[in-house]
């Protein structure tokens, strides 16, 4: 589910990072400004059309990263359901009050989860890490040390959900699979974790170890191989999006959805 980065030739995957970063910056303006569960179901939706046509990225990987985030998402909007008072009663369960407000609160919150959680995928399913190294250091002028921080943070999701994955199976094939009961399943999600952290930590003394070989940081500047992608390409994307978002901030301060 981690594996960001897929190579591919949609519009996204052809668009520069520093472009793609104003545009989900603009996706993050628009969820903080829409208030009602409305507004934040139909920029759900634009989003989910950006990612399926812009991103190329399939319907059901799409429903797979929400899933991800429904468990967590699911129980808060349950919370905020039964918590946020309100003066439109629907429903009433004994000391349970199910209002509109509540409901429009509930659902707003937990779209606007969704929204960016999904954006933020789309980035980094479109995004070389390696474009966008070069695109902050040589750029935006950020330190290259930051820069190659977050390059490590993106390619170190996929390589432990690889290691999960191969762990899983040896417990699996030394009869070890997950057990039944609350108990067991403690006990087998304990191990995994710390086998999965103690290969987290491995493979973080070897990157170090290699880093300091290599002499990183060792100078001021850095010098790449790789040629940065061009930013012509996605000025129109990054414009667009600019606009967009100013005239939606236009229209909902005027309908106040």
């Amino acid at each position: 589910m981690f594996t960001a980065y897929q190579q591919g030739e949609s519009q996204l995957h052809r668009t520069d990072p520093l472009s793609k970063l104003v545009l989900l910056f603009c996706i993050a303006l628009l969820t903080m400004r829409l208030h009602s569960s409305l507004g934040q179901a139909l920029l759900l939706c634009m989003v989910l059309l950006l990612a399926r046509w812009g991103g190329s990225m399939a319907w059901d990987r799409q429903a797979k990263a929400l899933a991800l985030l429904a468990g967590f998402a699911v129980p808060y909007f349950l919370v905020t359901l039964f918590t946020v008072p309100g003066e439109h009663v629907l429903a009433e369960w004994g000391p349970l009050r199910l209002t509109r407000e509540a409901l429009d609160s509930a659902g707003s919150v937990t779209l606007r989860m969704f929204t960016v959680f999904l954006s933020s995928y789309v980035f980094m399913f479109t995004t070389d890490p390696r474009d966008m190294v070069i695109s902050l250091t040589t750029r935006l002028r950020i330190p290259y040390r930051f820069a190659f921080g977050l390059s490590m943070a993106l390619t170190f999701l996929p390589l432990l959900e690889e290691e999960g994955k191969s762990i899983s199976a040896a417990h699996q094939v030394r009869g070890r699979g997950k057990p039944d009961g609350i108990r067991g399943k403690l006990e087998w999600w304990c191990t995994f974790t710390i086998a999965v952290m103690h290969n987290a930590i491995r493979r973080i003394q070897q990157t170090a170890g290699a880093m300091e070989a290599k002499g990183f940081g060792a100078y001021r500047d850095r010098t790449f191989l790789r040629e940065g992608m061009p930013v012509r390409k996605g000025l129109w994307v990054a414009a667009s999006a600019v606009t967009l978002t100013a005239g939606l901030w236009w229209y909902i301060h005027i309908v106040n959805l």
